[in-house]
Parts: C-alpha cells; sequence; structure tokens
C-alpha cells in the first residue's frame, strides 16, 4: 500500500471497563483523502494488511514466538497476496508462523503445508487434517485452491512452487 497514512489518535474520556483512554486507528490509502477512522473507511484487504503490519512491528519485539494468522490475506488482491507471502516468510525466519489461507500464492510459500478438510457423512461432519510431504500432493491443493481448468491450475501450481525454491 504505497500511499498509506496511519496514525494512533489517543484522548481521554471517563474511566469505564476499557481503561481511561479512547484509542483510534486513523488510515488514508488515498493521496487527498484525510486520515479517518480505520474501523470506518478501510476494506477488509486493507485492515487485513494493517492488521499484519502491526503484528510484525510488535513480534520483533514483545517476545512472542508464535504468530497465528487465520485468513490475514482475506480481500487482498494477487499482487497484496505476493506482497503478504513475502512478509509472512521474513517473519518466519524468527518466529514460528501458522497461517491458515485460501491464497495458493502464500500457500505455495509454507515451509510445512497442511490440507483442512470438512466432510459429511450420513449427516455428520468431520474434520480431516493432512500433512502434505510430497510435492504432487502441494501441487494438487495448491491447484484446488487456484480453481479453474484442472491442467491450468496445475500449471499455476506448479509454477508456484517452482518459483518459491528459486
Amino acid at each position: 500500500m504505497p500511499n498509506v497514512r496511519f496514525k494512533v489518535a489517543f484522548e481521554t474520556c471517563e474511566p469505564n471497563c476499557n481503561g481511561i483512554d479512547k484509542v483510534d486507528f486513523m488510515f488514508s490509502a488515498n493521496p487527498g483523502l484525510p486520515l479517518s477512522p480505520l474501523a470506518e473507511i478501510a476494506s477488509g484487504g486493507e485492515k487485513s494488511r494493517v492488521m499484519l503490519a502491526i503484528k510484525s512491528i510488535f513480534s520483533a519485539v514483545d517476545g512472542t514466538n508464535l504468530l497465528v494468522f487465520d485468513e490475514i490475506d482475506s480481500g487482498v488482491s494477487g499482487s497484496a497476496s505476493a506482497c503478504i507471502a513475502k512478509l509472512l516468510n521474513k517473519i518466519s525466519r524468527y518466529r514460528q508462523v501458522f497461517c491458515v489461507t485460501h491464497q495458493p500464492l502464500i500457500a505455495a510459500n509454507a515451509d510445512h503445508h497442511f490440507s483442512f478438510k470438512k466432510i459429511v457423512e450420513r449427516g455428520k461432519t468431520s474434520s480431516n487434517l493432512k500433512k502434505l510431504d510430497e510435492i504432487e500432493d502441494r501441487k494438487l491443493e495448491l491447484a484446488s485452491l487456484a480453481g479453474g481448468e484442472l491442467m491450468e491450475a496445475l500449471a499455476y501450481a506448479a509454477s508456484l512452487l517452482e518459483h518459491r525454491a528459486a
């Protein structure tokens, strides 16, 4: 997000169960637009990227060894997904990162890849978690995430894994 401006605004308020300060994250993603409360104006993808930025900054100083991101890439484009993948990779050099994603660009960058499926049998739902150790299994899962025609999705998945290895 090349034109982002971000500011934390503190305002004293009457003491309540949340403390004595009102804190607002002020945000503007576009030149010429004023800072406004993040919660009111940011898209889902912008909120995800701001949260990732904040978590990456604090993880460097708070001693956290494990970071869990549940669809931190929700609502972002392919180019933003690539940036998120790079930042997650950078964070993972010093911290354990666990990331739930539906983005093949992000999943392809993982050191360890798992597939999680919900299965309904005879009206009962169960979950299946499978570690994908083999490159072919990872390729099939990435192709499934990418959707589209099977051959095109498989070619895309293969190129993601090749790019990661380069």
